[in-house]
């Protein structure tokens, strides 16, 4: 037989079930001497079998991990808008709850400020409040909060911002309803205060501080130790005459010679602070820009001149022996070396901020005293009238050749150049 006719079969070949599939190579006899080429096959399929598995299970492997990590991913995207639906949910809780705790604050604010606009929620009770003269908003809103006429200062402030000028206000001590509204209080403030009776004053020329304060006490105008007080405090500096004083610790009143003496009108429920107020305006009013300016030229200072004024005052017998006894002082000031005259020696000055001896306390020893100092005292000894200031300013020429003078018991004056003609001059007027 040819080798084209023949076949290969298996030897051990056994029978197939019915159902199963038989295989069979048909190959050809020069092929099948191809021994080596065979086994190249047989050698090529048995190393790529096991990659291929190796190639498909590491495959398989990939797929499920990409399908699980997928899945993964999915379900924390899922998680994330679980979690975020349940984030807004608590956040729009809780800004719903804050707009409802802010709305609730602010209404309860608003509340409370209308509320004591209108004076409504305040006890029915009456307090005391003072307002001083140009007071600001910022002053009067805190004078009502202190003194419980108010109870939100900053609606107040508001209201005073929006409705009302400051300049209306008056001065002075009024007595209020805590439950006034706001336009209440600012009217009842803008009228004045409740001054009661008028009561009318006549303060003569050479009234000292101690007099003046006693009589005010006497007319019910507050006690003579307030006013006292008062004309040492610091209060009054906003005058330029009083604020221009600069030895006030030397001084026994500092407002003294500056309480200019007049008749005044006053109220019963007068402040002291708006009582001396009057007398220190009249004084300005009184003291021209014309005398202010000879003043400048005299040499003297404001102070020095009514200082002078003050002594002139207590002891000139009439206007014209004012005149006269302003040039004997000037010119014993101012050339009193010369004449061997070293001090004023003055009477009137011996026991102040006393009149007299009896009215002073046993041994008592005033520092104004012009027997023991030389030159002016430290201050005014009394209030001196418009005259009195003038003569000051304005001396006589025709006593400038004087140095001495004294008066008789019916205050006729007597003048002298000399102590041999002033000892002359004593005799004769009885006073030796």
């Amino acid at each position: 037989m040819s080798d084209n006719g023949r076949r290969y079969a298996p030897k051990d070949a056994t029978p197939r079930s019915q159902n199963s599939r038989e295989f069979k190579l048909n190959l050809s006899e020069d092929q099948l001497n191809h021994t080596d080429e065979l086994e190249d096959l047989q050698g090529y399929a048995g190393s790529r079998a096991p990659q291929r598995v190796e190639e498909s299970s590491a495959g398989a492997r990939s797929a499920r991990a990409e399908r699980n990590q997928k899945k993964e991913a999915k379900e924390h995207k899922k998680r994330n808008r679980v979690k975020a639906r349940k984030n807004k949910r608590i956040f729009a809780f809780t800004w719903l709850a804050m707009v409802i705790l802010v709305s609730l604050t602010l209404a309860s604010y608003l509340i409370g400020g209308s509320n004591d606009f209108l004076g409504v929620d305040r006890m029915d009770s009456e307090v005391e409040v003072t307002i001083p003269e140009n007071v600001t908003q910022e002053q009067l809103t805190d004078i009502l909060y202190k003194s419980h006429a108010i109870d939100k200062p900053e609606f107040f402030s508001l209201f005073c911002k929006f409705t009302t000028e400051m300049e209306y206000f008056e001065p002075g001590t009024y007595t209020i309803k805590t439950n006034y509204d706001y336009k209440q209080l600012v009217n009842t403030l803008q009228s004045g205060p409740d001054l009661g009776e008028e009561i009318t004053v006549m303060f003569r020329e050479g009234i000292t501080v101690q007099q003046l304060a006693a009589l005010l006490e006497e007319n019910g105008l507050h006690t003579a130790d307030e006013i006292l007080e008062a004309c040492n405090s610091s209060n009054y500096d906003s005058y330029s005459d009083v604020a221009a004083i600069t030895n006030t610790s030397d001084r026994y009143y500092k407002l003294e010679g500056y309480l200019f003496p007049d008749t005044y009108q006053f109220f019963e429920n007068d402040t002291v602070e708006s009582i001396l107020d009057r007398f220190l305006n009249n004084f300005e009013n009184k003291l021209t820009d014309e005398m202010r300016d000879d003043i400048a030229k005299s040499g003297y200072t404001t102070d020095q001149i009514i200082t002078l004024a003050s002594i002139i005052q207590a002891e000139a017998a009439n206007t014209d022996d004012m005149y006269m006894i302003s040039a004997i002082l000037r010119n014993r000031l101012e050339n009193g070396a010369e004449h061997d005259i070293h001090t004023l020696d003055c009477d009137s000055t011996v026991y102040y901020p006393y009149k007299t001896a009896n009215d002073a306390p046993e041994g008592f020893v005033s520092s104004y005293s012009t027997y023991d100092n030389s030159g002016l005292p430290a201050g005014p000894i009394c209030n001196p009238g418009l005259e009195a200031i003038k003569a000051a300013i304005y001396p006589s020429e025709e006593g400038s050749e004087y140095y001495f003078f004294c008066h008789d018991s019916d205050g006729t004056p007597y003048y002298a150049s000399t102590m041999d003609e002033h000892l002359m001059n004593m005799a004769e007027a009885g006073l030796l």
